[in-house]
């Protein structure tokens, strides 16, 4: 049960790489994702891949100076990092340089990670216990995926929907891991922008009413996530990627699915980016009017609720 009135909110970004657009949008998506964030007061955690920290240093010090706190999201978020199934001393190899190059850019501690594509694995949680991580926020309690990169991932249907210890067995289950994995919020449909793409403003903020009673019963937090690129999405964008799936058949083959999912989903988008970040705004506003909304980074919420609750 809950401890207090507190509803926490927790507003994560991923920062992929995203060479499909210039390195002058990505910072201005940035820029675009913090704007929100100062407009409602919100502390949130920006997941940035450590490959590319470097091109954001403007950014990342605008985050700091913010109160935003920065987390890692893998190395190069290209193919080959799939947290699934990458052995064991790759992982390390992937994880130890990720965390070396953020720290350096950042200067302070990594303790926050979310696997590229969200993709997750027992021996990943255990060795970012290791390497001194507080939390991981990759898993999707009870997502039902048919297209995305993940498809139908059974161990998320099990999974439990409050943080939990992961198993040294099975990143799905309840151990004794000396990390905490605070799920993304989900209820067959996940609670993130690409939901609010397709499904708009109307539902999602129906969606988290039920969200919001549910950790008023339970005491769950609240994860919500972005990606900042989506706001300079155009629908002209969106018709040129059809024209480059339907001409590289490569796209669709075994492989290319298993890690990225079925790209078409791109064409259930009912918003280009301006009208996302608009409607972004107004779900944040909805969410802050509610009693007891408490923005909080990841590392926050498990400083000041988990282990004083423990």
């Amino acid at each position: 049960m809950p401890t207090d009135s507190q509803v926490p909110v927790l507003i994560t970004w991923d920062v992929d790489p995203d060479r499909w657009t210039t390195l002058t949008k990505r910072q201005r998506s940035l820029n675009l994702a913090m704007d929100l964030c100062e407009e409602h007061s919100i502390r949130s955690t920006f997941f940035i891949t450590a490959q590319f920290a470097h091109e954001y240093s403007d950014e990342l010090r605008r985050m700091l100076a913010l109160g935003q706190e920065i987390g890692c999201h893998g190395l190069t978020h290209t193919d080959e990092e799939e947290y699934d199934r990458m052995p064991e001393d790759m992982q390390r190899s992937y994880i130890e340089e990720a965390t070396r190059k953020l720290e350096a850019v950042v200067g302070s501690p990594m303790l926050a990670f979310r696997s590229p594509r969200v993709k997750m694995s027992s021996h990943t949680l255990g060795l970012l216990a290791e390497y001194g991580y507080a939390a991981d926020s990759s898993v999707c309690s009870q997502r039902m995926d048919l297209i995305s990169s993940n498809l139908i991932n059974p161990g998320w249907l099990v999974a439990p929907r409050r943080p939990y210890h992961p198993h040294r067995a099975c990143a799905f289950k309840r151990g004794d891991l000396p990390i905490w994995e605070i799920p993304i919020s989900a209820l067959v449909l996940p609670f993130i922008s690409s939901s609010l793409n397709v499904l708009g403003l109307r539902f999602m903020k129906a969606y988290f009413r039920w969200l919001y009673a549910e950790s008023r019963r339970t005491g769950k937090p609240i994860v919500y996530l972005a990606h900042p690129t989506e706001f300079i999405w155009s629908r002209g964008k969106i018709r040129s990627g059809l024209k480059d799936l339907l001409s590289e058949p490569g796209l669709f083959s075994p492989r290319y699915i298993r890690t990225h999912g079925l790209l078409l989903r791109a064409l259930l988008r009912r918003m280009d980016g301006e009208t996302l970040f608009r409607c972004s705004g107004e779900l944040f506003a909805h969410m802050a009017s509610f009693p007891g909304v408490t923005w909080m980074t990841i590392t926050d919420y498990v400083t000041h609720r988990l282990h004083e609750a423990s």
